[in-house]
């Protein structure tokens, strides 16, 4: 949309400049138009400037969540397609279950987040010491943020792409995103704490519990490290990826694509929250239908619009105080510490008036199905879900799952075609095919997923 825009600007002023030029043979002015170009690279070394890299940091990271956690939470029921599958809307194979292995947008948006964050921080690394006056690197507060985002968006490529690749090496495991983002996230809380930074250090001090649970999951970490990290942030603490409401480009693409204006794109409708309400995941009810038909709906379907995120410039967290509960209910479950698991459960459930889980739970089984359920509803809309999915289904975790569409008998009776569950669909995207294209370490035809 930005490029077309300065393409059509190009050519209202390639236009304007005949008459000018007319004129200017009369009066003798010059018209000539000089283009200055980008700003040059030496720029960015200054001071003045390292927090505008950070920033862009940021946008980047945000820019790469908009399809990425739209389209997971269509994959995963957390919502269901309501209308077309243009602009803001759901892709046809998406609503089918699956990626397409073609499609490069994604890996490349997610892998330009973690390169423009990991190399603003080489960038602070190797200027701070040449200029006079500058702080050290190890209490830098803009290196410290640049290897936060860092973390994340390493976080964002491992938790939602079937394998990885850095900076032009070969294919790796998607956990080795996570061993790197746990790096990242150890640096930055190193230095947020000697920068006086507290809201970056539980930043990240999150968002390592965040990865070595996953890594946990696949035998790479220990729990009671997730649990002791996750123990350090505040119940109330929450870190949001923030938006704006002044250029669509950076409108909360989630709330855009369904608040009406004029998208109706998904919906609540049909979705396991529909009949069982939780206040974590808010929905109104309408009598609108969604924008367009759906075909295995058979056409229109009922609008029930999220209320998570109500407004375009609406923040998205990446990570919050009652996620780390829910870390530390899933470290106990791991030790079969059936009434620890529950115990910390039910700190968030009492804060949102909800009924407590009994203490102890009966059985293994039934506590993981509460701690999945829990994630659920806590995570709901976050982009998170897909790799829950993932990495229960791949470790065998016991427990049941918030799991597909239309659960109760008389939708299933009216839709029969559109019963599914998170068995039969994708559950990552592929490496993109740009990646495989152009970087010789990959193999063309290697997609990564079976």
């Amino acid at each position: 949309m930005r490029e077309r825009n300065r393409s059509t600007f190009a050519r209202r002023l390639g236009s304007s400049l005949l008459p000018v030029a007319v004129v200017g043979v009369v009066v003798a002015c010059d018209t000539t138009v000089t283009n200055p170009g980008g700003s040059q690279d030496a720029f960015l070394d200054s001071l003045t400037a390292h927090q505008a890299v950070v920033t862009g940091a940021r946008r980047d990271l945000a820019d790469a969540m908009d399809n990425i956690l739209y389209w997971g939470a269509a994959m995963t029921f957390e919502i269901n397609p309501a209308g077309s599958t243009g602009s803001f809307g759901i892709e046809s194979y998406i609503q089918a279950g699956r990626f397409d292995a073609n499609d490069s947008g994604d890996w490349n948006a997610a892998a330009r987040a973690r390169w423009t964050a990991e190399n603003g921080f080489a960038r602070f690394e190797r200027v701070l010491p040449n200029i006079p006056g500058a702080p050290a690197i190890s209490a830098y507060g803009p290196a410290a943020e640049a290897l936060m985002y860092a973390g994340y968006a390493n976080r964002l490529l491992g938790e939602n792409f079937c394998q990885v690749t850095f900076d032009g090496g070969s294919l790796e495991p998607h956990t080795n995103a996570f061993s790197r983002a746990e790096g990242l996230f150890t640096q930055a809380m190193a230095i947020a704490s000697a920068a006086g930074s507290s809201t970056i250090q539980s930043a990240a001090q999150a968002g390592r519990a965040s990865v070595r649970a996953n890594l946990a999951t696949y035998g790479l970490a220990n729990w009671t490290d997730a649990a002791a990290d996750a123990a350090a942030v505040a119940d109330d603490f929450v870190f949001e990826m923030v938006y704006s409401d002044q250029d669509q480009a950076q409108f909360n693409f989630i709330m855009f694509a369904n608040g009406d204006e004029p998208y109706r794109a998904h919906t609540v409708w049909g979705t396991y929250w529909e009949n069982n309400p939780d206040p974590r995941t808010p929905f109104d009810i309408t009598t609108m239908t969604g924008d367009a038909g759906v075909e295995k709906f058979g056409g229109n379907v009922p609008w029930y619009p999220q209320q998570k995120y109500p407004n375009k410039d609406s923040g998205i967290p990446l990570t919050s105080g009652w996620e780390m509960r829910l870390i530390r209910a899933e470290a106990a479950l791991a030790a079969n510490d059936l009434a620890g698991a529950a115990t910390q459960m039910n700190v968030r459930r009492a804060d949102l008036g909800l009924s407590p889980f009994p203490v102890p739970f009966a059985s293994l089984a039934e506590g993981y199905t509460a701690l999945k359920t829990e994630r659920a509803a806590e995570l709901w809309l976050q982009g998170r879900r897909m790799h829950d999915v993932r990495r229960w289904m791949e470790n065998s975790v016991p427990g049941d799952f918030v799991d597909g569409n239309y659960r109760d008998g008389t939708q299933a009776n009216q839709f029969p075609n559109a019963v599914e569950n998170l068995t039969s669909r994708a559950r990552a995207y592929f490496v993109g095919l740009s990646e495989r294209e152009t970087n010789p370490n990959v193999p063309t035809d290697a997609q990564g997923c079976s």
